[in-house]
């Protein structure tokens, strides 16, 4: 395994160089930078393959002085990643190379094989929404939090086009806040890849919807993350943005990608977020009713829905979870869904909870 830090700034072909195939490289990238400031990164893997794995990492959010783990004896917001009190916040610094590799980047055996492998990197705190700081103390006791995702996801997966510019087959996983971040930044993936095969997948980030929370509150929490900034420029909003917005907008411009979208109908994560925000304990139910009415209207985007209270369901078999015991539904596991998804069989479709 090889680290690959500042040099790629100023000598990036010597930086590309270092890399050799089929070893986890780091790359730093230019303009994008942490919640803290710290310089950004993508990891990444040339197999010399034709197919290209993108996994989007997760780790949580935050968007107040508490879920931010802000501390006012040292006037600084820090993530748990960085010893930081608050357990909600995810990495709000730059976070270790290897602390969110995904297992299906290390072998053949998953749903959607052998593939190069590039990851974007979660050090924002907003989902990948964000375009702006917020101050999440006062002005004269200034706690600052730079919420860039938007940005850095911009930034990552056009790296990502450069790196592999003639793969022939994309798969695009993000997992819970990258679930989010997928359906949001879907026109820049699809900018990036949408001549190729190409497959999306948000596994578990389930939507923000102000219907079903304190609107008042998410309507606080976007404005923090400044969300409007970092909008498809030609999306046109009837009033206060939601989720609701995006999953029109992609349903209605890139109905003919495939995207799917992985969930649980009591997710343990986000049953305890939408509580912050203002939900009730079927708030989560109803998102995924909401997102399952909206993706209806597109040929290409299905959901596999599943009871119970698990999240992140691509990541189980690197907790030790055997594939039969993977969420299943009207006698389908996930995995086998998925695989029926990348190959582009007729048999994939929409999968309800039992």
């Amino acid at each position: 395994m090889k680290w690959i830090f500042g040099t790629f700034i100023f000598f990036p072909m010597a930086a590309i160089a270092l890399c050799q195939k089929g070893e986890i490289c780091q790359m730093d990238i230019p303009g994008a930078k942490c919640a803290d400031g710290s310089q950004s990164y993508i990891n990444y893997i040339d197999r010399g393959s034709e197919n290209l794995f993108v996994y989007v990492q997760g780790g949580g959010a935050c968007f107040d002085a508490v879920t931010c783990g802000c501390r006012l004896k040292d006037k600084k917001c820090k993530g748990s990643n960085e010893g930081g009190d608050g357990a909600l916040a995810g990495y709000l610094s730059r976070p270790p190379m290897d602390s969110q590799i995904h297992p299906w980047s290390a072998g053949e055996d998953n749903p959607i094989g052998p593939a190069n492998y590039f990851e974007i990197v979660y050090c924002t705190g907003d989902v990948y929404t964000g375009a702006g700081e917020a101050n999440y103390g006062h002005k004269l006791l200034p706690l600052l939090v730079g919420h860039y995702g938007a940005k850095n996801f911009e930034l990552s997966i056009d790296q990502a086009k450069k790196l592999f510019p003639d793969v022939k087959k994309v798969t695009v996983i993000g997992s819970s806040a990258g679930g989010l971040g997928v359906t949001y930044n879907l026109h820049h993936i699809v900018r990036n890849f949408g001549n190729t095969d190409l497959s999306v997948i948000n596994d578990s980030g389930i939507p923000i919807f102000a219907k079903y929370l304190d609107g008042e509150k998410i309507q606080q929490v976007l404005k923090s993350w400044n969300v409007l900034a970092s909008l498809p420029a030609d999306i046109v909003l009837d009033e206060a943005f939601d989720f609701e917005d995006i999953y029109k907008f992609n349903a209605e411009n890139f109905g003919n990608i495939k995207w799917a979208f992985l969930g649980a109908t009591e997710d343990a994560v986000f049953t305890n977020y939408f509580r912050l925000l203002g939900g009730s304990s079927d708030s989560v139910k109803k998102s995924l009713g909401e997102a399952a009415e909206l993706m209806r209207t597109a040929s290409h985007q299905h959901y596999f829905f599943d009871t119970g209270k698990w999240h992140t369901a691509t990541f189980m078999t690197s907790y030790g979870v055997p594939k039969k015991l993977l969420p299943e539904s009207h006698g389908i596991n996930v995995d086998e869904w998925i695989a029926l998804m990348v190959s582009g069989d007729k048999e994939w479709g929409d999968i309800a909870a039992d």
